[in-house]
């Protein structure tokens, strides 16, 4: 055995004493994928392979991390938490590392008016969606939601969003993921439409798209989350919507089945922040307005 052990350590002085060999040595211990680029060097339920093959081009740097720690002695379920939590870190959100075989993970944060869990699930809603017509009755597999109410949610989302105000503009946001019309896939599908959708891969542009998308769509939810709440503490901003809604319903209707986009100027009431904090009317721009009407 003690022969053994010293033709390895003369092996190994001969290679370190070779340059290239030296150089070949160092490639070998820190990338030890370096001859292939094919994902198909993992066996089927070998998530620790797959990652390695995927972070290998798309987060060389997680790779490597991961490797060193290969090389320590790291556990299995170390490195599905280390790799995991490092990807999460660039907003990627991963719980487990057989995820990863499907494409880049996407939650979705739609909802479907016509579902009646949506109302179990959230009943702060139902005074919201009461405004455009939408009612879910107990024990119905469906919920009836009126004609055009996705243009009408659509054209007042539009409105509110091009409100100077800030707080206008997430009100808008609300209503953007209320009906869908958002622009951001994730904010405007739900679970169901989300897998009729070819996952994205882990080249490198879809990998930036999807980071993108799913910072613009933490974004939206913040503002979505912060309409919601305006909304529900804002007495007249509430009744503006109200009344615009019916206003645009009316709009809809005398177009007799036109497909123009109807053309509605809405009033919204402007909003200045109270001693508590709340938003609430500025009464002198309320005169102002109704002096000029």
């Amino acid at each position: 055995m003690n022969e053994l052990l010293d033709t390895f350590g003369l092996l190994a002085a001969a290679m370190l004493d070779d340059p290239l060999l030296t150089l070949a040595n160092a490639v070998a211990w820190l990338d030890p994928l370096w001859e292939t680029s094919d994902d198909d060097v993992y066996d089927e339920g070998d998530g620790v392979g797959m990652a390695l093959c995927i972070t290998r081009s798309a987060f060389p740097d997680i790779y490597a991390g991961a490797v060193e720690r290969i090389r320590s002695g790291a556990s299995e379920k170390e490195l599905d938490s280390f790799i995991c939590g490092e990807i999460g870190k660039r907003g990627i959100p991963l719980d487990n590392l057989e995820f990863l075989g499907y494409g880049i993970p996407l939650t979705a944060c739609g909802i479907e008016l016509s579902d009646p869990d949506l109302y179990a699930a959230r009943v702060d809603l139902l005074p919201l969606v009461a405004l455009f017509g939408i009612r879910p009755e107990p024990g119905h597999y469906n919920v009836e939601v009126p004609h055009c109410t996705y243009t009408a949610g659509r054209i007042i989302a539009d409105s509110l969003v091009q409100q100077d105000d800030e707080r206008l503009k997430q009100v808008g946001w609300a209503l953007a993921w209320l009906f869908s019309c958002s622009g951001n896939t994730l904010i405007d599908f739900d679970d169901e439409s989300m897998a009729e959708i070819p996952p994205l891969s882990w080249d490198e542009n879809d990998l930036a798209f999807a980071i993108e998308l799913i910072e613009e769509a933490n974004g939206i939810i913040g503002d979505v989350n912060a309409g919601l709440k305006l909304l529900e503490v804002t007495p007249i901003l509430f009744s503006a919507l109200e009344a615009n809604i019916q206003r645009t319903y009316k709009t809809i209707a005398k177009q007799k089945g036109k497909q123009d986009e109807p053309r509605i100027r809405l009033e919204w009431p402007p909003l200045i922040t109270g001693g508590d904090g709340a938003a609430v009317p500025d009464p002198e721009l309320l005169q102002l307005r109704r002096d000029a009407a």
